[in-house]
């Protein structure tokens, strides 16, 4: 048992055996349902002229990847280039939706639809995560300008 690969270890080979045609009930006891453990992620919502998202992650870049989706802005009227409003821990911040980083000057915000299409919260030529002071689990509101 490896204290940093644990799943790793554990995983691959089942998958190596059930991809060599071994057939899962000989690959270990079953459990029941009911004893395993649930999982509660945020889900973004609408609500209130707003769009209330969370913080997922950032990634190596201080991009703060949320659960929130450009279908959500779109429901609230809201289209790339448009002005918005981010409130995060009792603090507004200006920025824009767009496409890209380029689409503000360097040093300010923009929220974009990243390559898993979800929302993330970036600053051009910055830091997010640090600009914001975010983390994961935070709410992100994002309201029109």
């Amino acid at each position: 048992m490896s204290h940093t690969f644990h799943g790793r270890d554990i995983f691959a080979p089942v998958a190596a055996a059930l991809a060599g045609g071994a057939p899962l009930v000989a690959l270990g006891e079953p459990l029941e349902p009911k004893t395993l453990a649930e999982l509660e992620l945020p889900v973004a919502h609408v609500g209130g002229q707003a769009l209330h998202a969370h913080v997922l992650a950032p990634d190596g870049f201080g991009n703060l990847l949320l659960d929130a989706s450009a279908e959500q802005l779109a429901a609230l009227g809201i289209q790339p280039g448009d002005a918005l409003s981010l409130g995060h821990a009792r603090a507004q911040h200006g920025a824009r939706f767009g496409f890209a980083f380029a689409d503000v000057p360097a040093g300010e915000l923009v929220l974009y639809e990243d390559s898993q299409r979800a929302l993330a919260v970036a600053v051009n030529r910055g830091s997010a995560a640090e600009r914001l002071g975010a983390l994961p689990g935070d709410e992100i509101v994002v309201r029109g300008a």
